[in-house]
C-alpha cells in the first residue's frame, strides 16, 4: 500500500474517533468491546475509504473504477466488494466521513479564547480545504446531480455548522462579549467570508496560501469579524 498523505492520516483517525464515539452514545461497547475481528473489519473500510478520496480527488468520481480503488487500497476487485457493495456506496462512505472530519475542525475550537478559537478553526478548515480541493470539486458536481449528496451532505453538513454558529454567537451575546447583533445573520456572514476564501481555489482561479500564509489570513478575516460584532470596553 502507498505512504499516507496527511490528509488520508486525519481522515482514518477521525474515523476511529466518530466510530467509538458512536458506540458510546449508542450504548454499545460498555463492557462489550469491539472484538479483533471487527476493529479489523472497520480499519480496512477507512483505508478503502481513504484510497477511494484519493483516487476521487485525482480522477474525478465517474471516471473511477472498482478495480482503481482496489488497487490504490491493496486489495483484490473482489476482496473490496467484501466491504462495499458498489462504487457509489464508497462514495457515501466517504461523504460521511468527510462530515466527521469537519465536525472535528469544529470541535477542535471549543474552549479557546474566542479570538484563538476562531483563528484556529479558520485556519484549520483552509487545512483541509487545501488537501480537498480536488474532491470537493467532484463533490459538489455530484450534489448538483444528486439529491442525496446534497441532502444528507452539503444541505446537512451547512445547517449544523450555522446552527453552531449561531448557538456560539449567541452565548457570547449574552455573556457580553459580542454586542447585540442578530445572532443568524452573523452566522451566515461568517459562512459567507470563509466560503469567499476557498471558492477562487475550488474553481481553479486562484490557489490557497501556502501553510504560512494561512494563519496570517486566519487572523486577519478573525479580527475583521470581531471588530464588527465585539463589545465595545468599558
Amino acid at each position: 500500500m502507498s505512504e499516507c498523505s496527511f490528509y488520508e492520516r486525519i481522515f482514518i483517525l477521525a474515523g476511529d474517533y466518530f466510530s467509538r464515539r458512536s458506540s458510546v452514545m449508542n450504548g454499545e461497547g460498555a463492557g462489550r468491546p469491539e472484538s479483533r475481528r471487527q476493529r479489523r473489519i472497520q480499519r480496512r473500510k477507512r483505508e478503502i475509504l481513504a484510497a477511494a478520496a484519493r483516487v476521487f480527488a485525482e480522477q474525478g468520481y465517474a471516471n473511477t473504477t472498482i478495480r482503481e480503488i482496489a488497487y490504490q487500497a491493496d486489495l483484490a476487485e473482489g476482496t473490496l466488494y467484501n466491504y462495499f457493495g458498489s462504487k457509489r456506496e464508497i462514495l457515501l462512505g466517504i461523504v460521511n466521513d468527510t462530515d466527521a472530519l469537519m465536525e472535528t475542525v469544529l470541535l477542535g475550537g471549543e474552549g479557546l479564547e474566542d479570538r484563538e478559537a476562531f483563528v484556529q478553526v479558520v485556519e484549520r478548515g483552509l487545512d483541509i480545504s487545501e488537501e480537498q480541493i480536488p474532491f470537493l470539486r467532484t463533490l459538489f458536481s455530484e450534489a448538483w446531480v444528486d439529491d442525496e449528496i446534497l441532502q444528507d451532505f452539503v444541505d446537512s453538513q451547512l445547517e449544523r455548522i450555522y446552527r453552531r454558529l449561531t448557538t456560539y454567537i449567541t452565548d457570547r451575546i449574552e455573556a457580553g462579549v459580542f454586542r447585540d447583533v442578530d445572532p443568524a445573520l452573523a452566522a451566515q456572514l461568517i459562512l459567507g467570508m470563509f466560503g469567499s476564501l476557498i471558492l477562487p481555489a475550488l474553481r481553479g482561479v486562484a490557489s490557497l496560501p501556502a501553510p504560512r500564509g494561512r494563519r496570517a489570513l486566519a487572523e486577519q478575516l478573525v479580527d475583521l469579524l470581531l471588530k464588527g460584532i465585539q463589545a465595545p470596553e468599558n
